[in-house]
Protein backbone atom coordinates (compact mmCIF):
# COMPACT_ATOMS: atom_id res chain seq x y z
CA UNK A 1 0.00 0.00 0.00
CA UNK A 2 1.43 3.09 -0.60
CA UNK A 3 2.60 5.28 1.71
CA UNK A 4 1.46 8.84 0.12
CA UNK A 5 -2.05 9.72 -1.15
CA UNK A 6 -2.67 10.91 -4.27
CA UNK A 7 -5.22 13.18 -5.49
CA UNK A 8 -4.89 13.07 -9.24
CA UNK A 9 -3.06 10.49 -11.22
CA UNK A 10 -2.26 10.85 -14.99
CA UNK A 11 -1.38 7.49 -17.20
CA UNK A 12 -0.02 8.14 -20.68
CA UNK A 13 -0.89 5.19 -23.10
CA UNK A 14 -3.46 4.00 -20.73
CA UNK A 15 -5.19 2.19 -23.93
CA UNK A 16 -2.38 -0.11 -24.07
CA UNK A 17 -1.44 -3.55 -22.78
CA UNK A 18 0.55 -2.52 -19.31
CA UNK A 19 -1.94 0.70 -19.28
CA UNK A 20 -5.01 -1.69 -18.86
CA UNK A 21 -3.96 -3.13 -16.13
CA UNK A 22 -2.71 -0.61 -14.41
CA UNK A 23 -6.22 1.15 -14.31
CA UNK A 24 -7.70 -1.58 -13.07
CA UNK A 25 -4.68 -1.96 -10.10
CA UNK A 26 -5.56 1.62 -9.07
CA UNK A 27 -8.87 1.82 -9.41
CA UNK A 28 -9.10 -1.56 -7.14
CA UNK A 29 -6.44 -0.30 -4.74
CA UNK A 30 -6.91 0.19 -1.02
CA UNK A 31 -5.22 3.74 -1.33
CA UNK A 32 -7.11 4.45 -4.58
CA UNK A 33 -6.14 7.78 -6.33
CA UNK A 34 -9.08 10.43 -5.77
CA UNK A 35 -8.84 10.66 -9.71
CA UNK A 36 -7.30 8.44 -12.08
CA UNK A 37 -7.56 10.16 -15.66
CA UNK A 38 -6.03 8.08 -18.85
CA UNK A 39 -4.20 9.68 -21.56
CA UNK A 40 -4.09 7.80 -25.15
CA UNK A 41 -4.36 8.42 -28.53
CA UNK A 42 -7.84 6.65 -28.43
CA UNK A 43 -10.07 5.35 -25.84
CA UNK A 44 -9.32 2.62 -24.23
CA UNK A 45 -11.79 0.23 -21.90
CA UNK A 46 -9.48 0.35 -18.86
CA UNK A 47 -11.66 1.78 -15.62
CA UNK A 48 -10.56 5.39 -15.29
CA UNK A 49 -12.47 8.80 -13.82
CA UNK A 50 -12.06 10.20 -17.08
CA UNK A 51 -9.88 9.59 -20.27
CA UNK A 52 -8.21 12.25 -22.64
CA UNK A 53 -7.08 12.22 -25.85
CA UNK A 54 -3.72 12.91 -26.16
CA UNK A 55 -1.05 12.44 -28.83
CA UNK A 56 1.96 12.63 -26.66
CA UNK A 57 3.76 13.58 -29.33
CA UNK A 58 2.30 17.29 -29.96
CA UNK A 59 3.75 19.03 -27.45
CA UNK A 60 1.07 21.44 -27.44
CA UNK A 61 -1.89 18.69 -26.98
CA UNK A 62 0.45 17.62 -23.87
CA UNK A 63 1.10 20.97 -22.25
CA UNK A 64 -2.86 21.83 -22.51
CA UNK A 65 -3.80 18.02 -20.85
CA UNK A 66 -1.33 18.41 -17.90
CA UNK A 67 -2.53 22.16 -17.28
CA UNK A 68 -6.19 20.97 -17.08
CA UNK A 69 -5.42 17.93 -15.49
CA UNK A 70 -3.67 19.05 -12.88
CA UNK A 71 -1.94 15.73 -11.34
CA UNK A 72 0.03 15.21 -8.42
CA UNK A 73 1.32 12.16 -10.12
CA UNK A 74 1.98 10.82 -13.68
CA UNK A 75 2.87 7.20 -14.79
CA UNK A 76 4.20 7.40 -18.32
CA UNK A 77 3.68 4.38 -20.05
CA UNK A 78 3.16 5.58 -23.72
CA UNK A 79 5.76 4.63 -26.11
CA UNK A 80 6.63 2.33 -28.68
CA UNK A 81 7.68 -1.19 -28.72
CA UNK A 82 8.75 -2.08 -32.00
CA UNK A 83 9.13 -1.99 -35.27
CA UNK A 84 12.56 0.16 -37.29
CA UNK A 85 11.40 3.41 -38.07
CA UNK A 86 13.74 4.79 -36.43
CA UNK A 87 12.53 8.71 -36.34
CA UNK A 88 8.90 7.41 -35.08
CA UNK A 89 10.87 5.61 -32.37
CA UNK A 90 12.99 8.68 -31.55
CA UNK A 91 9.84 10.70 -31.46
CA UNK A 92 7.29 8.52 -29.20
CA UNK A 93 10.37 7.24 -26.91
CA UNK A 94 12.68 10.12 -26.58
CA UNK A 95 11.26 13.94 -27.64
CA UNK A 96 7.31 12.63 -26.30
CA UNK A 97 8.74 12.04 -22.89
CA UNK A 98 11.01 15.17 -22.71
CA UNK A 99 7.99 17.58 -23.89
CA UNK A 100 5.75 16.04 -20.96
CA UNK A 101 8.22 16.02 -18.41
CA UNK A 102 8.88 19.93 -19.73
CA UNK A 103 5.05 20.13 -19.34
CA UNK A 104 4.92 18.79 -15.97
CA UNK A 105 7.60 21.14 -14.48
CA UNK A 106 5.34 24.15 -15.54
CA UNK A 107 2.87 22.75 -13.60
CA UNK A 108 2.28 25.50 -10.00
CA UNK A 109 2.27 21.62 -8.05
CA UNK A 110 5.31 19.86 -8.99
CA UNK A 111 4.00 15.99 -9.32
CA UNK A 112 6.09 13.06 -8.81
CA UNK A 113 6.77 11.18 -12.49
CA UNK A 114 7.41 7.45 -13.09
CA UNK A 115 9.45 6.31 -16.10
CA UNK A 116 8.88 3.28 -17.92
CA UNK A 117 12.31 2.12 -19.64
CA UNK A 118 13.02 -1.55 -20.39
CA UNK A 119 15.39 -4.31 -19.54
CA UNK A 120 16.25 -4.22 -23.64
CA UNK A 121 18.12 -0.84 -22.43
CA UNK A 122 20.85 -3.69 -21.21
CA UNK A 123 20.98 -5.13 -24.86
CA UNK A 124 23.11 -8.58 -25.23
CA UNK A 125 24.87 -8.97 -22.18
CA UNK A 126 28.44 -11.16 -22.28
CA UNK A 127 28.55 -14.53 -19.93
CA UNK A 128 26.55 -17.46 -19.58
CA UNK A 129 24.08 -16.51 -17.08
CA UNK A 130 23.59 -12.59 -16.21
CA UNK A 131 22.38 -11.85 -13.21
CA UNK A 132 21.72 -8.35 -14.15
CA UNK A 133 21.44 -5.23 -11.40
CA UNK A 134 21.13 -1.66 -11.73
CA UNK A 135 24.63 -0.83 -12.28
CA UNK A 136 24.86 -2.94 -15.31
CA UNK A 137 26.39 -1.11 -18.65
CA UNK A 138 23.23 -0.40 -20.51
CA UNK A 139 24.47 -1.94 -23.67
CA UNK A 140 21.06 -1.78 -26.02
CA UNK A 141 21.62 -2.16 -29.97
CA UNK A 142 18.03 -1.83 -30.57
CA UNK A 143 16.48 1.15 -31.77
CA UNK A 144 13.86 0.51 -28.76
CA UNK A 145 16.37 -0.34 -26.33
CA UNK A 146 18.75 2.44 -27.04
CA UNK A 147 15.51 5.15 -27.52
CA UNK A 148 14.65 3.78 -23.65
CA UNK A 149 18.06 4.61 -22.38
CA UNK A 150 18.31 8.33 -23.71
CA UNK A 151 14.48 8.71 -22.19
CA UNK A 152 15.66 7.44 -19.23
CA UNK A 153 18.73 9.74 -18.79
CA UNK A 154 17.02 12.67 -19.69
CA UNK A 155 14.13 11.93 -17.24
CA UNK A 156 17.09 11.65 -14.88
CA UNK A 157 18.47 14.99 -15.70
CA UNK A 158 15.77 16.31 -14.23
CA UNK A 159 15.22 14.74 -10.93
CA UNK A 160 19.30 15.21 -10.91
CA UNK A 161 18.55 19.39 -11.34
CA UNK A 162 15.66 18.77 -8.61
CA UNK A 163 13.39 20.21 -11.27
CA UNK A 164 10.69 16.97 -10.77
CA UNK A 165 10.41 14.03 -8.55
CA UNK A 166 11.45 11.57 -11.00
CA UNK A 167 11.68 7.64 -10.60
CA UNK A 168 13.02 5.33 -13.69
CA UNK A 169 11.87 1.34 -14.05
CA UNK A 170 13.53 -1.22 -16.22
CA UNK A 171 10.93 -4.16 -16.46
CA UNK A 172 12.02 -7.73 -17.79
CA UNK A 173 9.68 -9.69 -20.07
CA UNK A 174 6.27 -8.75 -19.92
CA UNK A 175 3.68 -11.38 -19.73
CA UNK A 176 -0.23 -11.78 -18.64
CA UNK A 177 -3.51 -11.47 -20.28
CA UNK A 178 -3.18 -9.02 -23.43
CA UNK A 179 -0.17 -9.54 -24.32
CA UNK A 180 0.68 -8.54 -27.67
CA UNK A 181 1.05 -11.83 -29.84
CA UNK A 182 3.71 -11.23 -31.48
CA UNK A 183 6.00 -11.72 -28.28
CA UNK A 184 6.84 -14.91 -26.14
CA UNK A 185 5.07 -16.96 -24.61
CA UNK A 186 1.82 -15.24 -26.43
CA UNK A 187 3.43 -16.33 -29.80
CA UNK A 188 3.54 -19.63 -28.61
CA UNK A 189 -0.61 -19.68 -27.01
CA UNK A 190 -1.63 -18.25 -30.27
CA UNK A 191 -0.16 -21.38 -32.29
CA UNK A 192 -1.48 -23.68 -30.14
CA UNK A 193 -5.07 -22.31 -30.69
CA UNK A 194 -4.85 -22.53 -34.12
CA UNK A 195 -3.76 -25.85 -33.98
CA UNK A 196 -6.32 -27.19 -31.80
CA UNK A 197 -8.77 -24.96 -33.82
CA UNK A 198 -7.72 -26.71 -37.76
CA UNK A 199 -5.82 -23.79 -38.90
CA UNK A 200 -2.28 -25.02 -38.28
CA UNK A 201 -0.70 -28.37 -38.08
CA UNK A 202 2.40 -27.44 -35.74
CA UNK A 203 3.75 -24.94 -33.76
CA UNK A 204 6.64 -22.58 -35.21
CA UNK A 205 10.16 -21.38 -32.63
CA UNK A 206 13.45 -19.88 -32.91
CA UNK A 207 15.95 -20.97 -30.19
CA UNK A 208 14.59 -21.93 -26.99
CA UNK A 209 17.19 -23.19 -24.77
CA UNK A 210 17.50 -20.41 -23.40
CA UNK A 211 16.36 -18.73 -20.18
CA UNK A 212 14.78 -15.83 -19.20
CA UNK A 213 13.31 -14.10 -16.59
CA UNK A 214 9.72 -13.32 -17.01
CA UNK A 215 6.92 -11.52 -15.01
CA UNK A 216 3.48 -11.09 -15.08
CA UNK A 217 1.87 -7.67 -15.90
CA UNK A 218 0.05 -7.65 -13.02
CA UNK A 219 3.13 -7.70 -10.82
CA UNK A 220 4.67 -5.07 -12.77
CA UNK A 221 1.79 -2.67 -12.13
CA UNK A 222 2.08 -3.54 -8.47
CA UNK A 223 5.47 -2.44 -8.27
CA UNK A 224 5.01 1.06 -10.28
CA UNK A 225 2.39 1.94 -7.64
CA UNK A 226 4.56 1.17 -5.00
CA UNK A 227 7.45 3.26 -6.29
CA UNK A 228 4.72 5.82 -6.37
CA UNK A 229 3.80 5.38 -3.04
CA UNK A 230 7.75 5.47 -2.10
CA UNK A 231 9.06 8.09 0.30
CA UNK A 232 11.48 10.85 -1.15
CA UNK A 233 14.52 8.10 -1.28
CA UNK A 234 13.25 6.50 -4.46
CA UNK A 235 13.44 9.69 -6.49
CA UNK A 236 16.39 10.03 -8.73
CA UNK A 237 16.17 5.88 -9.13
CA UNK A 238 16.15 3.46 -11.21
CA UNK A 239 14.84 -0.25 -10.46
CA UNK A 240 14.50 -3.08 -12.03
CA UNK A 241 11.13 -4.94 -12.17
CA UNK A 242 11.92 -8.29 -12.20
CA UNK A 243 10.83 -11.88 -10.66
CA UNK A 244 14.44 -13.19 -10.75
CA UNK A 245 13.70 -16.41 -12.02
CA UNK A 246 15.14 -17.93 -15.03
CA UNK A 247 12.63 -19.83 -17.16
CA UNK A 248 13.96 -22.26 -19.93
CA UNK A 249 11.78 -21.12 -22.57
CA UNK A 250 11.60 -24.54 -23.85
CA UNK A 251 9.40 -25.33 -20.26
CA UNK A 252 7.16 -22.33 -21.18
CA UNK A 253 6.26 -23.68 -24.63
CA UNK A 254 6.09 -27.10 -22.93
CA UNK A 255 3.56 -26.01 -21.01
CA UNK A 256 1.86 -23.82 -23.57
CA UNK A 257 1.02 -26.58 -25.19
CA UNK A 258 0.30 -28.63 -21.98
CA UNK A 259 -2.70 -26.31 -21.57
CA UNK A 260 -4.47 -27.54 -24.91
CA UNK A 261 -4.46 -30.79 -23.33
CA UNK A 262 -2.46 -32.88 -26.31
CA UNK A 263 0.49 -33.87 -28.25
CA UNK A 264 1.23 -30.53 -30.87
CA UNK A 265 4.38 -30.91 -32.94
CA UNK A 266 6.70 -28.09 -33.09
CA UNK A 267 9.48 -27.52 -35.45
CA UNK A 268 12.40 -25.06 -35.41
CA UNK A 269 11.89 -21.93 -38.10
CA UNK A 270 15.38 -20.38 -39.05
CA UNK A 271 13.48 -17.46 -39.54
CA UNK A 272 12.95 -16.82 -35.58
CA UNK A 273 16.69 -17.47 -34.54
CA UNK A 274 18.27 -14.56 -33.43
CA UNK A 275 22.12 -13.74 -34.66
CA UNK A 276 22.88 -13.51 -30.75
CA UNK A 277 21.47 -14.98 -27.59
CA UNK A 278 22.51 -14.72 -24.31
CA UNK A 279 21.91 -18.43 -22.71
CA UNK A 280 20.55 -16.61 -19.73
CA UNK A 281 19.94 -13.29 -18.21
CA UNK A 282 17.81 -12.48 -15.18
CA UNK A 283 17.13 -9.44 -13.54
CA UNK A 284 17.77 -8.18 -9.75
CA UNK A 285 14.77 -6.30 -7.95
CA UNK A 286 16.52 -6.42 -4.44
CA UNK A 287 16.84 -2.66 -5.06
CA UNK A 288 12.69 -2.77 -5.43
CA UNK A 289 12.31 -4.75 -2.79
CA UNK A 290 14.72 -2.60 -0.17
CA UNK A 291 12.72 0.14 -1.15
CA UNK A 292 9.22 -0.85 -1.36
CA UNK A 293 8.71 -4.40 0.06
CA UNK A 294 7.37 -5.54 -3.46
CA UNK A 295 7.76 -9.00 -4.23
CA UNK A 296 6.00 -10.49 -7.32
CA UNK A 297 3.02 -12.98 -6.51
CA UNK A 298 1.79 -14.63 -10.00
CA UNK A 299 4.20 -17.39 -11.10
CA UNK A 300 4.97 -17.57 -14.91
CA UNK A 301 2.68 -20.95 -15.03
CA UNK A 302 -0.41 -19.23 -13.83
CA UNK A 303 0.49 -16.52 -15.97
CA UNK A 304 0.20 -18.65 -18.81
CA UNK A 305 -3.12 -20.17 -17.77
CA UNK A 306 -4.91 -16.89 -17.79
CA UNK A 307 -3.65 -15.89 -20.60
CA UNK A 308 -4.96 -19.10 -22.43
CA UNK A 309 -8.65 -18.64 -20.76
CA UNK A 310 -8.66 -14.88 -21.71
CA UNK A 311 -8.08 -15.48 -25.44
CA UNK A 312 -9.71 -18.66 -25.84
CA UNK A 313 -13.20 -17.44 -24.24
CA UNK A 314 -12.42 -14.10 -27.04
CA UNK A 315 -11.57 -16.60 -29.65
Amino acid sequence: MSSRRYETIAVTGAAGFVGRHLLEHLARAADRPGRIVALDVRRGDGPADEWTTCDVTDAAQVASALKRIAPDGIIHLAGITHGDDLGACFAVNVQACARLLAAAAELPRRPRVLVVGSAAQYGITTGEHEVVGETRPLLGTTPYGISKTLQEKWAMLYAARNVLPVIAVRPFNIIGPGQPPSLVPATFLHQVAAVVDGRAKEVRCGNVSTRRDFIDVRDVVAAFWALMGADEQADGQVFNVASGEPVLVSDMLAACIGLAGREIPVRQDPARLRAADVPTIVGDAARLRAVTGWRPAIPWRQSLADMWQSFRKGK
